[in-house]
């Protein structure tokens, strides 16, 4: 439920999502959306989904890139201006990385004229740092208005516990800050969410909003914990194995040297002795050339 200077909104969203078989990372699904609006008329659209991973050889990205596109059918009945039919679809793309940050790009509400705003763009960026903090940001561009979104989400508890804040939607041109809180009772996933007025609460602004998902063979929270940790001992043995590679391979080549040591220990043992022979023989050589000299000069003197 929204409130706004024009009316109260209410709205009801029911989505309903499955994996496509015959490709096994595509998805279709099926979705419906009533919104209601005091003074301001009421909106009604039903579409369709489909949604499969792509992956692009020659890009720098470590994990496919995810297209999808809605085909819709919708309805706008504005009371005493009466009601319009209308055709249109949707598109989008995902790009993730290992680095924690992903990038999109989506063009909505692409229809024929039913009396409301078409063809929006909306470019987003998420950075998800160290599995704690999830901070994201939407530019969205529509019938001549951009308005950026930023927000912040923190998980508790291996996330059981979500917990958000951003600036909310500005219905009717009132400005608000978004709250929320989910609860990951996998697989029953629930969520409440709030939004105040940024120019005070005694404004005619805000809203009050309650989500209920149920993921059909998901497995439960508790095992998806025990399957986290599974998967973390699972890397620390990866880890562990890695490590004693390095420790042998460390081992061994601090063997080897310690015999490369120890050889050339041995040549530099003979190389000491060759030299300490080499300076006897020089001694010896010089002791023979004064030997030789002081004769000569013996010589020489008996000959006077």
């Amino acid at each position: 439920r929204y409130q706004s200077p024009v009316g109260n909104l209410s709205y009801l969203a029911m989505t309903y999502l499955r994996p496509y078989e015959p490709i096994n990372t595509a998805t279709v699904g099926a979705a419906y959306y009533a919104g209601r609006q005091t003074n301001g008329g009421d909106k009604d659209v039903f579409l369709f989904n489909y949604a499969q991973e792509y992956r692009v050889r020659d890009a720098p990205l470590s994990k496919p890139l995810k297209l999808g596109a809605n085909l819709k059918f919708v309805n706008v009945d504005k009371g005493a201006a009466g009601g319009k039919f209308g055709l249109g679809f949707d598109a989008g793309v995902l790009a993730r990385t290992d680095m924690g940050l992903s990038l999109a790009a989506a063009l909505t509400d692409l229809t024929t004229d039913v009396g409301v705003p078409r063809g929006g763009l909306t470019l987003a960026g998420a950075y998800h740092w160290k599995r704690r903090l999830l901070f994201v940001g939407d530019l969205r561009m529509k019938g001549g208005h951009s308005e950026f979104y930023p927000g912040l989400e923190a998980t508790f508890h291996q996330g059981l516990l979500r917990a958000r804040v951003g600036k909310g939607v500005p219905l009717d041109g009132v400005g608000t800050l978004a709250m929320g809180l989910g609860v990951n009772f996998s697989p029953v996933i629930l969520d409440i969410a709030m939004s105040l007025p940024f120019n005070g609460v005694h404004r005619r602004a805000g809203s009050f909003s309650a989500t209920f998902n149920y993921r059909f063979g998901a497995p439960s929270f508790a095992g998806q914990f025990v399957g986290q940790a599974a998967s973390q001992a699972e890397s620390l043995r990866a880890e562990i194995a890695r490590l004693e590679d390095r420790l042998k391979t460390v081992s061994q080549q601090a063997s080897t040297a310690d015999t490369e040591r120890g050889a050339s220990q041995g040549e530099l043992r003979v190389l000491e002795k060759r030299v300490a022979e080499a300076q006897d023989q020089y001694r010896a050589l010089l002791k023979r050339n004064e030997e030789i000299d002081y004769r000569a000069a013996e010589k020489a003197a008996g000959l006077r």
